[in-house]
């Protein structure tokens, strides 16, 4: 038998060690499975379309593909201006052009990667805000009394840095026609077959400064019934949904709608973050929390969802992660690996899709990077620099897909069986002073030998000391960019000594720290009497 142990630590000497936590975890080997799907594997998020098109956003798809495995991609802007998909007749009319959309897709299959499709953000062309429409060409304005009347561009109904259209269109029909034509397009260009493979989840963030139409809710409701039921008439068996609401908003109200109108719907998404406000999320005082707020969270979604009479509709979370705001620099700090552990146990079986924001940081929305770290929320830096969220991504996808029983009050333990019948065990501590040992029984296995042990913690897999020592330059050079690159990689196992010849092991977590422990096949001893 080969055993995996996914696990959060690091094994260090006694006399390093803060807190020793003397009850054991028991992980039953031969107990009762479960299935554990990588939900939170399955998509990841990204900026827009445009910046699919760049040789960086590629070269990190690839490599977060590889590492991964992931199967979709999703990221705003499809309609944007500049993917110029309307583009006047000649005779006062408007045509369509797919050409720079079927570059964005052929490139994401040609990858193995599937789009998911966020339908977003409103041409101008047919939009609502009346500048915009007619190119910013009106009003005539004078800068100075003096000054000749010249043209501005005013784009107010505007929101991130490139300039999203995020107005209702000003005709429902010339929207519907765009998507009637858009989704006709893809099933003839990819196939039916494929194309039915692609959520189409309607708008982003409604509830918020990305949509301006008034009321609010009401008015992307109307969006979305004339959105899905436009694709229906295409083809029946496409997947659309939304809301796509930040912070598990509207998602009753959602649901409730779409049962009165009877308004087609295969799935309800929403977004989350795990510093979201509790007060925002509203999440109820119950024994079910753990504590982790994108868990406790995506619980609430899906048991609204329930109590809305929809239980066979599958919950997508399309956003989620450590942190909102860019600006903290959330996953170049090795605390984001326990926390991603941490939320992939406790929302498990909640959601069957879960996007991570964002795998690159080829990301625009504030404007354009001024520095390489901490960068944006990717995974990997414009130059392709691993972060700890990066490997910890990678360490966690060797998880299993059969969860095991784990008797523990540790709190920080999964452990799962993978198809070759290795055991994968994650554990991890989320304490950022404290050192922590943990000790592991493993019921109903023989003595191991030759385990292995990788780990991730403040000196091993991130780039950050090194990046420092460097003097933190704004865009490295190539040779700089080496140096993190091999400062961040995802380090080696070691040898697990602690647990040879043993069936228990006593592993030392350091603070912030997340780590693998591997017993391959055929290494393990029967313990002698």
């Amino acid at each position: 038998m080969t055993i995996v142990i996914a696990a959060i630590g690091i094994f260090l000497p006694e006399s390093a060690v803060a807190k020793d936590d003397a009850a054991q975890t028991i992980i039953d080997i031969s107990g009762r499975k479960t299935p554990f799907d990588h939900s939170w594997e399955k998509a990841f998020g990204s900026d827009r379309a445009d910046m699919v098109l760049t040789a960086s956003y590629l070269e990190n798809a690839e490599r977060t593909k590889k590492e991964t495995d992931f199967r979709y991609v999703r990221f705003h802007g499809i309609f944007d201006d500049t993917m110029g998909i309307l583009v006047p007749d000649g005779s006062g009319g408007m045509r369509y052009n797919f050409r720079k959309i079927d570059a964005v897709y052929d490139a994401l299959l040609k990858r193995h990667i599937r789009p998911l499709i966020e339908l977003s953000f409103m041409p101008s062309a047919i939009g609502s805000d009346v500048l915009r429409r007619n190119g910013g060409l009106e009003p005539l304005v004078r800068l100075k009394a003096d000054d000749p009347l010249k043209p501005i561009t005013d784009y107010s109904g505007a929101t991130l840095w490139y300039h999203a259209n995020v107005t209702p269109p000003a005709r429902m029909s010339d929207w519907n026609a765009l998507i009637h034509a858009f989704v006709a397009h893809l099933e003839q260009r990819y196939g039916r077959d494929e194309v039915r493979q692609w959520p189409f989840e309607v708008w982003n963030e409604p509830d918020q400064a990305t949509w301006k139409g008034q009321p609010r809710m009401a008015s992307y409701f109307d969006l979305y019934d004339n959105t899905a039921r436009t694709i229906k008439s295409v083809d029946s068996a496409l997947r659309v949904g939304g809301p796509a609401t930040g912070a598990i908003h509207w998602v009753g109200d959602f649901v409730r709608h779409v049962n009165h109108e009877h308004v087609p719907i295969d799935f309800v998404s929403t977004h989350i973050y795990a510093n979201d406000p509790p007060d925002l999320l509203k999440l109820p005082k119950s024994p079910q929390n753990t504590g982790n707020t994108v868990c406790d969270a995506t619980r609430k979604a899906r048991q609204t969802i329930d109590h809305s009479g929809r239980s066979d509709l599958p919950l997508y979370i399309t956003e989620f992660g450590a942190d909102w705001d860019i600006h903290n620099g959330s996953a170049d700090r090795p605390w984001v690996a326990p926390w991603l552990a941490e939320t992939i146990r406790d929302c498990d079986g909640l959601a069957p899709i879960m996007s991570y924001w964002t795998f690159s940081d080829d990301f625009e929305e504030q404007g354009v990077l001024d520095n390489e770290l901490p960068g944006a929320y990717g995974l990997l830096t414009t130059h392709g620099i691993p972060k700890p969220s990066f490997n910890a991504f990678a360490l966690l996808h060797r998880l299993g897909d059969e969860r095991l029983a784990v008797q523990s009050d540790a709190q920080n333990v999964l452990a799962t069986r993978r198809k070759d019948g290795s055991i994968a065990i994650a554990l991890w501590n989320r304490n950022s002073t404290e050192t922590r040992k943990e000790h592991l029984a493993l019921k109903g296995l023989p003595a191991v030998k030759d385990a292995t042990l990788t780990v991730l913690d403040h000196k091993h897999g991130t780039p950050a000391a090194r990046f420092a020592a460097m003097g933190k330059p704004n865009t490295p050079t190539p040779d700089q960019v080496m140096e993190l690159m091999k400062a961040g990689r995802l380090p080696a196992a070691q040898p697990a000594s602690e647990c040879a010849g043993n069936s228990d092991c006593a592993v030392t977590l350091p603070p912030d720290s997340l780590a693998l422990l591997i017993i391959p096949a055929g290494k393990t001893k029967t313990i002698s009497q």
